[in-house]
Protein backbone atom coordinates (compact mmCIF):
# COMPACT_ATOMS: atom_id res chain seq x y z
CA UNK A 1 0.00 0.00 0.00
CA UNK A 2 1.28 3.09 -0.96
CA UNK A 3 1.71 5.89 1.91
CA UNK A 4 0.16 9.74 1.69
CA UNK A 5 3.50 11.18 0.57
CA UNK A 6 3.60 8.43 -2.24
CA UNK A 7 0.34 9.17 -3.06
CA UNK A 8 0.83 12.90 -3.29
CA UNK A 9 4.05 12.56 -5.66
CA UNK A 10 2.16 10.28 -7.78
CA UNK A 11 -0.79 12.73 -8.08
CA UNK A 12 1.81 15.37 -9.15
CA UNK A 13 3.36 13.46 -12.02
CA UNK A 14 0.30 12.87 -13.58
CA UNK A 15 -1.42 16.36 -12.46
CA UNK A 16 1.69 18.37 -14.11
CA UNK A 17 1.06 15.91 -17.22
CA UNK A 18 -2.18 17.69 -18.97
CA UNK A 19 -4.63 15.18 -20.51
CA UNK A 20 -4.51 17.01 -23.94
CA UNK A 21 -1.12 17.29 -24.06
CA UNK A 22 -0.29 13.98 -24.11
CA UNK A 23 -0.49 13.94 -27.83
CA UNK A 24 2.68 15.89 -28.54
CA UNK A 25 5.64 14.42 -29.38
CA UNK A 26 7.76 12.56 -26.12
CA UNK A 27 10.82 15.23 -27.41
CA UNK A 28 11.68 18.85 -28.41
CA UNK A 29 12.24 20.12 -31.79
CA UNK A 30 15.35 18.26 -32.36
CA UNK A 31 16.14 16.38 -28.87
CA UNK A 32 14.85 13.73 -27.24
CA UNK A 33 13.09 14.49 -23.47
CA UNK A 34 12.07 12.49 -21.05
CA UNK A 35 8.71 12.19 -21.53
CA UNK A 36 7.23 8.97 -22.45
CA UNK A 37 4.13 7.01 -24.94
CA UNK A 38 2.19 6.01 -22.20
CA UNK A 39 2.03 1.86 -21.77
CA UNK A 40 0.02 0.45 -24.40
CA UNK A 41 -0.46 3.28 -26.60
CA UNK A 42 1.01 3.58 -29.85
CA UNK A 43 2.27 7.27 -31.82
CA UNK A 44 2.07 7.33 -35.45
CA UNK A 45 4.05 10.51 -36.94
CA UNK A 46 4.82 11.63 -40.17
CA UNK A 47 8.03 13.87 -40.53
CA UNK A 48 10.03 15.92 -43.23
CA UNK A 49 13.52 14.47 -43.26
CA UNK A 50 14.40 17.17 -45.37
CA UNK A 51 14.28 19.92 -43.55
CA UNK A 52 16.07 22.53 -45.74
CA UNK A 53 14.75 25.87 -47.51
CA UNK A 54 17.82 26.54 -49.64
CA UNK A 55 20.11 25.13 -52.41
CA UNK A 56 18.89 23.02 -55.38
CA UNK A 57 16.67 20.27 -53.08
CA UNK A 58 14.47 22.36 -50.92
CA UNK A 59 11.95 20.47 -48.99
CA UNK A 60 8.61 22.00 -50.84
CA UNK A 61 11.09 20.38 -54.27
CA UNK A 62 11.96 17.08 -52.29
CA UNK A 63 10.11 16.80 -48.75
CA UNK A 64 11.49 12.82 -48.09
CA UNK A 65 8.80 11.83 -46.11
CA UNK A 66 9.68 10.09 -43.03
CA UNK A 67 7.41 7.76 -41.22
CA UNK A 68 8.02 6.99 -37.17
CA UNK A 69 6.08 5.55 -34.46
CA UNK A 70 7.01 5.21 -31.18
CA UNK A 71 5.21 2.61 -28.36
CA UNK A 72 5.04 2.42 -25.00
CA UNK A 73 6.16 0.17 -22.73
CA UNK A 74 6.43 -1.13 -19.12
CA UNK A 75 9.11 -0.47 -16.56
CA UNK A 76 9.51 3.14 -17.74
CA UNK A 77 10.88 2.75 -21.67
CA UNK A 78 9.38 3.49 -25.32
CA UNK A 79 10.56 2.05 -28.68
CA UNK A 80 10.21 3.03 -31.92
CA UNK A 81 10.59 2.22 -35.56
CA UNK A 82 11.27 4.64 -38.02
CA UNK A 83 12.04 4.01 -42.06
CA UNK A 84 15.00 6.79 -43.00
CA UNK A 85 16.94 7.26 -46.07
CA UNK A 86 20.82 5.78 -45.41
CA UNK A 87 22.46 6.81 -48.27
CA UNK A 88 22.35 9.68 -51.13
CA UNK A 89 20.32 7.58 -53.21
CA UNK A 90 17.31 8.07 -50.93
CA UNK A 91 17.09 4.31 -50.28
CA UNK A 92 14.69 3.67 -47.28
CA UNK A 93 15.44 1.08 -44.81
CA UNK A 94 14.24 0.72 -40.94
CA UNK A 95 15.86 1.74 -38.25
CA UNK A 96 14.81 1.30 -34.08
CA UNK A 97 15.27 3.64 -31.00
CA UNK A 98 14.61 3.13 -27.27
CA UNK A 99 14.34 5.18 -24.70
CA UNK A 100 14.49 4.27 -20.70
CA UNK A 101 13.91 6.95 -18.04
CA UNK A 102 15.25 5.81 -14.89
CA UNK A 103 14.47 8.43 -12.96
CA UNK A 104 11.31 10.33 -12.67
CA UNK A 105 11.00 14.14 -12.16
CA UNK A 106 10.52 15.27 -8.35
CA UNK A 107 10.20 18.38 -6.25
CA UNK A 108 14.31 18.72 -6.33
CA UNK A 109 14.97 15.85 -8.34
CA UNK A 110 14.77 16.09 -12.13
CA UNK A 111 13.75 13.73 -15.00
CA UNK A 112 16.60 11.29 -16.79
CA UNK A 113 16.70 9.49 -19.58
CA UNK A 114 18.88 7.23 -21.73
CA UNK A 115 18.24 6.17 -25.03
CA UNK A 116 20.01 4.18 -28.10
CA UNK A 117 18.63 5.65 -31.97
CA UNK A 118 19.51 4.38 -35.93
CA UNK A 119 19.74 1.09 -34.64
CA UNK A 120 19.39 -0.34 -38.40
CA UNK A 121 21.73 -1.75 -41.25
CA UNK A 122 23.65 1.13 -42.82
CA UNK A 123 23.08 3.58 -39.63
CA UNK A 124 25.09 4.86 -37.76
CA UNK A 125 23.87 3.91 -34.13
CA UNK A 126 23.76 7.27 -32.03
CA UNK A 127 23.28 7.54 -27.82
CA UNK A 128 22.44 9.95 -25.48
CA UNK A 129 21.30 10.69 -22.04
CA UNK A 130 19.59 14.46 -21.10
CA UNK A 131 17.48 15.78 -18.26
CA UNK A 132 14.91 17.76 -17.64
CA UNK A 133 13.61 19.53 -14.57
CA UNK A 134 10.10 21.89 -14.28
CA UNK A 135 11.08 24.90 -13.50
CA UNK A 136 7.99 25.99 -11.65
CA UNK A 137 7.33 22.33 -10.48
CA UNK A 138 6.48 23.64 -6.57
CA UNK A 139 4.20 26.11 -7.60
CA UNK A 140 2.21 24.01 -9.69
CA UNK A 141 2.47 21.15 -6.58
CA UNK A 142 1.27 23.65 -4.26
CA UNK A 143 -1.67 25.50 -6.42
CA UNK A 144 -3.33 21.71 -6.74
CA UNK A 145 -3.64 21.51 -3.12
CA UNK A 146 -5.31 24.83 -2.60
CA UNK A 147 -8.79 24.48 -2.50
CA UNK A 148 -9.58 28.54 -3.08
CA UNK A 149 -7.27 28.45 -6.23
CA UNK A 150 -8.78 25.65 -7.79
CA UNK A 151 -10.09 27.39 -11.06
CA UNK A 152 -6.45 28.96 -11.74
CA UNK A 153 -4.12 26.71 -14.04
CA UNK A 154 -0.31 27.48 -13.64
CA UNK A 155 1.40 26.93 -16.68
CA UNK A 156 4.78 24.43 -17.07
CA UNK A 157 7.99 25.50 -17.99
CA UNK A 158 10.83 23.24 -18.16
CA UNK A 159 14.53 22.69 -19.08
CA UNK A 160 16.25 19.92 -20.98
CA UNK A 161 19.74 19.52 -20.99
CA UNK A 162 22.09 17.23 -22.25
CA UNK A 163 24.83 15.25 -24.49
CA UNK A 164 24.08 12.67 -27.87
CA UNK A 165 26.83 10.94 -29.70
CA UNK A 166 27.35 8.87 -32.47
CA UNK A 167 30.74 7.20 -33.49
CA UNK A 168 33.16 9.26 -31.68
CA UNK A 169 31.34 12.67 -32.07
CA UNK A 170 29.78 13.82 -28.89
CA UNK A 171 27.48 16.98 -29.05
CA UNK A 172 25.80 19.22 -26.36
CA UNK A 173 22.18 18.94 -26.29
CA UNK A 174 19.99 21.86 -24.88
CA UNK A 175 16.46 23.25 -25.01
CA UNK A 176 13.53 24.20 -23.51
CA UNK A 177 9.67 24.40 -23.36
CA UNK A 178 6.76 26.46 -22.23
CA UNK A 179 3.21 25.15 -21.99
CA UNK A 180 0.92 28.49 -23.37
CA UNK A 181 -2.25 26.25 -22.99
CA UNK A 182 -4.00 22.95 -22.78
CA UNK A 183 -3.34 23.24 -27.03
CA UNK A 184 -0.61 25.15 -27.43
CA UNK A 185 3.56 24.30 -26.68
CA UNK A 186 6.61 26.52 -27.38
CA UNK A 187 9.67 24.48 -27.65
CA UNK A 188 13.37 25.46 -28.51
CA UNK A 189 16.43 23.37 -28.36
CA UNK A 190 20.06 23.93 -29.65
CA UNK A 191 22.52 21.09 -30.42
CA UNK A 192 26.27 21.89 -31.06
CA UNK A 193 28.47 21.85 -33.92
CA UNK A 194 28.93 23.96 -36.48
CA UNK A 195 26.58 21.67 -38.74
CA UNK A 196 23.89 21.56 -36.53
CA UNK A 197 21.39 24.36 -35.43
CA UNK A 198 19.09 26.14 -32.82
CA UNK A 199 15.31 25.90 -33.38
CA UNK A 200 12.38 27.36 -32.63
CA UNK A 201 8.74 26.26 -33.04
CA UNK A 202 5.59 25.54 -31.15
CA UNK A 203 3.38 21.96 -31.41
CA UNK A 204 -0.51 22.58 -31.85
CA UNK A 205 -2.48 19.85 -29.52
CA UNK A 206 -5.87 19.78 -31.33
CA UNK A 207 -6.74 16.91 -28.93
CA UNK A 208 -5.56 14.09 -26.96
CA UNK A 209 -4.68 12.17 -30.04
CA UNK A 210 -3.41 14.82 -32.63
CA UNK A 211 -0.69 17.46 -32.62
CA UNK A 212 0.93 19.15 -35.49
CA UNK A 213 4.70 20.31 -34.96
CA UNK A 214 6.50 23.27 -36.90
CA UNK A 215 9.78 24.50 -36.27
CA UNK A 216 12.21 27.06 -37.89
CA UNK A 217 16.09 26.19 -37.79
CA UNK A 218 19.14 28.09 -38.04
CA UNK A 219 22.27 26.13 -38.13
CA UNK A 220 25.51 27.28 -35.92
CA UNK A 221 27.43 28.69 -38.84
CA UNK A 222 24.92 30.77 -40.97
CA UNK A 223 23.25 33.55 -39.48
CA UNK A 224 19.54 33.12 -41.42
CA UNK A 225 16.80 30.47 -41.90
CA UNK A 226 18.47 27.13 -43.06
CA UNK A 227 15.56 24.87 -42.17
CA UNK A 228 11.57 23.93 -41.22
CA UNK A 229 10.62 21.32 -39.33
CA UNK A 230 6.58 19.69 -39.67
CA UNK A 231 5.63 16.87 -38.12
CA UNK A 232 2.20 15.12 -37.64
CA UNK A 233 1.37 13.08 -34.68
CA UNK A 234 -1.47 10.50 -33.91
CA UNK A 235 -1.55 8.46 -30.36
CA UNK A 236 -3.80 6.20 -29.47
CA UNK A 237 -4.57 3.12 -27.29
CA UNK A 238 -3.67 -0.19 -29.11
CA UNK A 239 -6.19 -1.88 -26.49
CA UNK A 240 -8.89 0.46 -27.72
CA UNK A 241 -7.82 2.30 -30.83
CA UNK A 242 -11.52 3.71 -32.11
CA UNK A 243 -12.38 5.70 -28.95
CA UNK A 244 -11.70 9.38 -28.98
Amino acid sequence: MKTAPELVRALLVVGLLPLAARAAPTGLNQIPTPDLVPWKQLTLQVANGNTGVTGSAPVWHAPQVEPQTQFGLPWNMEAGLDVAPYNAQLDYRPELNIKWVPINEDYYVPAAAIGVTQLGLGFTPGYYLVASKTVNYSEIAYQKFRAHHRNIKLRGFRVVAGIQGSGNVWRALVGSDYEVSDHFIVEADWISGAKNAVSLGGVLVINQHDSVTLALLRENDMNRLSGVILQLTHTFDVTDPFTW
